[in-house]
C-alpha cells in the first residue's frame, strides 16, 4: 500500500470555507472514485491555513487509474475551478511503508 499526502495551503481566512466546500461538494464527487480516504485534517498548531488529506492506494498504478478517472469528470473540474481562488498552493507527496 502507498499513501498520498495532499497538502492544500489556503488563502488566509479561507480555510473553513475551503473545508466546508470540499465536504459538501468535492468529497461526494471524489470519494466514489478515489476510495480510500485515510484522513482529512487541519492544523491546530504549526503551519496555519493548511488542509491535509491522506489517500490510500494499492500501488502507483492504482493511484494513476483513479486520479485519471477523477480528472476526466466534468463535475470534478467544475469543483476545482470553484475552490481555486481559496487555494494558495498545493503539494502532493507519496508515502511508502518504511
Amino acid at each position: 500500500m502507498i499513501v498520498e499526502l495532499r497538502l492544500y495551503n489556503t488563502v488566509t481566512g479561507r480555510t473553513r470555507e475551503f473545508v466546508d466546500a470540499y465536504k459538501a461538494e468535492g468529497l461526494p464527487i471524489q470519494q466514489p472514485v478515489q476510495g480510500n480516504l485515510l484522513g482529512f485534517y487541519v492544523h491546530e498548531f504549526g503551519p496555519m491555513e493548511q488542509v491535509m488529506m491522506l489517500w490510500g492506494y494499492a500501488d502507483l498504478a492504482d493511484r494513476e487509474r483513479r486520479r485519471s478517472e477523477l480528472d476526466a469528470m466534468p463535475a470534478w473540474r467544475d469543483f476545482l475551478r470553484k475552490v481555486a481562488p481559496m487555494v494558495r498552493a498545493h503539494e502532493s507527496r507519496l508515502l511508502v511503508p518504511a
